[in-house]
């Protein structure tokens, strides 16, 4: 089963004014940190490492192993792992299975792509949400989720959203209106929603 990990990367240091932060990361990862132009953005891909660092760390992996795949997408060889970052988190799952994941911060969810990007079983449960505040919870639930299952195929922009229908209620993954044999989680964490999508291999997994 998939294991996640959370990290506030608020109180770390900006790597572009603490050299030391930078300490142990490879030449190539320092340089994709530093390439950012904001103190935060900064942070939360340092910590996006160091947090791949200390989850990788405790499979007996090590992240100096990390390369990059299709679509961008990183890879550890003997194990998988997805990272996402939002607000002031990073999140990072792990599996002996395929897997993604996503965190959004629920706010200010951009109501006007709902019509390219959700189906019309899922923008009706966003229709149906009790108030404002829900409404945006239901938007960023079905998004990560979504998401979640895109990073875990590793397919990134090159599936579009709308061949996949989320059914949060019972958490289950369709595509092209065929089942996907997946595991599906969602947490919520504060103001964050949080999913991962875990891939079945056996027909006995539950």
């Amino acid at each position: 089963m998939a294991e996640y990990f959370l990290k506030n990367v608020s109180s770390l240091p900006d790597p572009a004014a603490d050299e030391s932060a930078l300490y142990g990361i490879p030449d190539w990862r320092k340089i994709h940190i530093l390439k950012y132009c904001n103190a935060i953005d900064r942070k939360l891909s340092l910590g996006a490492w160091r947090l791949t660092e200390e989850a990788l760390g405790k499979y007996g992996f090590s992240a100096d192993k990390v390369i990059t795949g299709a679509n961008g997408k990183p890879l550890c060889e003997g194990i998988y792992f997805n990272v996402s970052h939002s607000g002031e988190y990073v999140l990072c799952a792990v599996s002996r299975a395929p897997v993604g994941c996503d965190i959004e911060k629920a706010e200010n969810a951009p109501f006007e792509i709902t019509d390219s990007v959700f189906l019309p079983s899922e923008r009706k449960y966003i229709a149906e949400a009790q108030n404002s505040a829900d409404k945006i919870r239901r938007f960023f639930r079905l998004w990560t989720m979504k998401e979640s299952y895109i990073k875990m195929t590793g397919e990134g922009l090159g599936v579009s959203p709308i061949r996949i229908e989320i059914n949060p209620e019972n958490r289950t993954v369709t595509r092209d209106l065929t089942a996907v044999r997946c595991k599906l989680f969602n947490i919520l964490y504060g103001d964050y929603e949080i999913s991962i999508c875990e891939k079945k291999y056996a027909e006995y997994e539950p």
